[in-house]
């Protein structure tokens, strides 16, 4: 029996959040977060949709060379990882397509990287003069669109 100045212990499903706090919550949800950006320099292209950039200027040296894999596109592979002659060509392709649009670019950067599931790189956007790479490839056909999902063939 509960007695005056004590409190009675909780019950299950008996847990209310005071309005402020559940008011904090949706509006911190709500707010937008700036991009964070990152002008490294891309030091190799691997192939059309991964670079290498030198993120010495933010990073230690032990991690400053980091493979970013670009956010939103999949390219056809190149070399021993095309499934087919086909898609070894295309991306051979995509890779040249990839190495000129990053080399005529006066301002390249790396916005939002972040670690994943993609075999030790970054995902991140590259942003080539304000456009995303990962749009320009797919516009020019280099690329698919790509939410890291399971990646459809590029042969036939």
């Amino acid at each position: 029996m509960h007695t005056g100045g004590e409190r009675a212990p909780a019950k299950p499903g008996n847990f209310r959040l005071p309005a402020a706090a559940i008011g904090l919550a949706v509006s911190l949800m709500a707010t937008p977060v700036p991009a964070a950006d990152y002008f490294w320099p891309v030091v190799r292209i691997v192939d059309g949709d991964t670079v290498k950039v030198d993120a010495s200027a933010d990073l230690p040296p032990e991690l400053a060379s980091l493979l970013v894999r670009l956010r939103g596109v999949d390219t056809p592979e190149k070399g021993r990882r095309a499934k087919c002659e086909a898609e070894r060509q295309a991306g051979r392709v995509a890779t040249a397509f990839t190495e000129a649009a990053v080399a005529g670019a006066g301002n390249v950067l790396v916005r939002d990287p972040a670690w994943g599931k993609w075999g030790g790189r970054v995902i991140a956007d590259l942003i080539l003069d304000g456009s995303s790479l990962s749009s320009v490839l797919i516009e020019a056909g280099h690329g698919r669109p790509y939410d890291g999902g399971r990646r459809k063939g590029w042969c036939r």
